[in-house]
């Protein structure tokens, strides 16, 4: 281990608690869980390298995730332990160099966060070989998170916190960098490595992975952060929304301390093209199945993703299952995802269970979720619809899916009743589904 390893390590030892502290409710914490939540679900598993006494990693084992906790100090990794313990949730941690993830941690994982390593890693082959750990460690298809610590925001740091620091000589060493535009690596709370904005995306192009994002973590609200945390609820919800929606605009990335590359490894994942739909199509259409009262359905377009029919499923007493059409969403000849309509049933509460139904069902696919796709094929399912004189449709989705919700509300649907009873929790991490209801008008 070499001297400015050493001197993190000691350094994260030494402030394990005011570390777990530092990000609580703050809008580092809260952006960055937002865009995690799109991404990842229950059950998957996840490595969090560099995640400190473990804020990331239990808020997503909380989430039902299989979690592995892996750090460079020892401190961390015990109080993570501690925590977990505390309030019941199962994580693993291993204790390490972020260099050497992929000989210390059981992969392969889908999802790997790397928020820490990137911080402290003074020279460029360091770095690089943290990122090649990490991502023999990820599954082809899966995410990395990768964070960095941005020269822009070390100064929105020193303006924030400590503007004397301006006057104080020592203080050139990261000034001069700074106004000539490179990076620093060296002294600072301790070794420190900070990246000029610019040179982030040249650094993880060099990777196999797609970029899905480049996000500012604490977003616009990094300067004024102390008002932020002052403010009544509504109003701290309203300043994330508003963060939330300008953190990935080029423009306002060095308003944040911190950077995410948000980034898919290649390799075989799941993709519909052309050909696959068509031998899906002539699947469904193969089965021996009547179907009596169903419509014939034209590709359904909006000009920018089309609907294809792939199956019109008829009633199954049996199984309780009710008539309906399946449809694959496509922009292109790319599938991005699916969706469906149940017909002949009227929805909503079966007596007085917390189970509910709906009559449209849809998922839009990990990389194409955040344009809209699953509003415009709401939009485009009415019509057919209305041909089986449906006008009220019923859309359910799970209480914590925030995501549905907004589609919802982007239809204009009515919230009919709401599913966020605190006591439901603990029924819900061991597999119970409570649902919103909505009530979309379709004419």
């Amino acid at each position: 281990m070499n001297e400015a390893v050493k001197i993190v390590r000691d350094f994260y030892d030494e402030s394990v608690e005011y570390e777990w502290n530092r990000i609580a409710g703050r809008p580092e914490f809260l952006l960055t869980c937002r865009m995690l939540d799109r991404y990842i679900k229950p059950g998957d598993t996840v490595l969090d390298i560099g995640g400190g006494p473990g804020r990331y990693s239990l808020y997503l084992a909380e989430k039902g995730c299989d979690v592995t906790l892996f750090d460079l100090s020892a401190g961390n990794t015990a109080f993570a332990e501690t925590q977990a313990a505390e309030q019941g949730l199962p994580i693993k941690t291993v204790t390490g160099d972020a260099r050497e993830a992929d000989k210390l941690a059981a992969g392969p994982f889908d999802h790997v966060l790397l928020m820490g390593p990137l911080y402290h890693l003074l020279e460029e082959p360091d770095r690089i070989k943290a990122v090649e750990a990490a991502l023999r460690l990820l599954k082809p298809g899966g995410l990395l998170f990768a964070a960095f610590i941005q020269m822009s925001g070390g100064l929105v740091f020193v303006l924030r916190e400590m503007p004397e620091q301006i006057i104080v000589p020592d203080e050139e060493r990261f000034l001069t960098p700074l106004v000539e535009g490179k990076s620093y690596g060296g002294a600072s709370f301790t070794q420190a490595f900070f990246i000029n904005q610019n040179e982030v995306l040249p650094f993880m192009e060099r990777f196999p992975l797609e970029k899905l994002h480049l996000f500012g973590q604490e977003g616009v609200l990094a300067p004024n952060e102390h008002n932020f945390m002052n403010q009544p609820p509504e109003v701290a919800s309203a300043l994330l929304d508003l963060a939330e929606k300008l953190c990935e605009k080029e423009e306002y990335l060095s308003w944040a301390e911190h950077l995410m590359y948000v980034g898919r490894k290649e390799g075989k994942i799941q993709e519909r093209v052309e050909d696959e739909v068509q031998k899906e199509i002539e699947y469904y259409n193969a089965l021996p199945f009547v179907f009596d009262g169903f419509i014939d359905v034209p590709e359904l377009n909006d000009g920018v993703i089309h609907l294809v029919c792939t199956d019109k499923k008829p009633a199954n007493p049996a199984k309780k299952w009710v008539p309906g059409y399946d449809f694959i969403v496509c922009k292109g000849s790319e599938r991005v995802g699916y969706i469906g309509l149940r017909i002949g049933y009227e929805g909503g509460i079966h007596g007085d269970s917390l189970y509910y139904g709906g009559q449209i069902g849809y998922g839009i696919d990990e990389k194409h979720r955040g344009n809209g796709y699953a509003v415009r094929a709401c939009r485009l399912l009415a019509p057919v619809a209305k041909a089986h004189g449906m006008t009220k449709l019923l859309i359910t989705n799970d209480y914590n899916n925030a995501a549905s919700r907004r589609v919802c509300e982007k239809l204009g649907a009515r919230l009919v009743r709401a599913a966020r009873l605190p006591e439901w929790d603990a029924l819900y991490k061991e597999g119970h589904r409570f649902e919103n209801i909505y009530e979309w008008s379709v004419g």
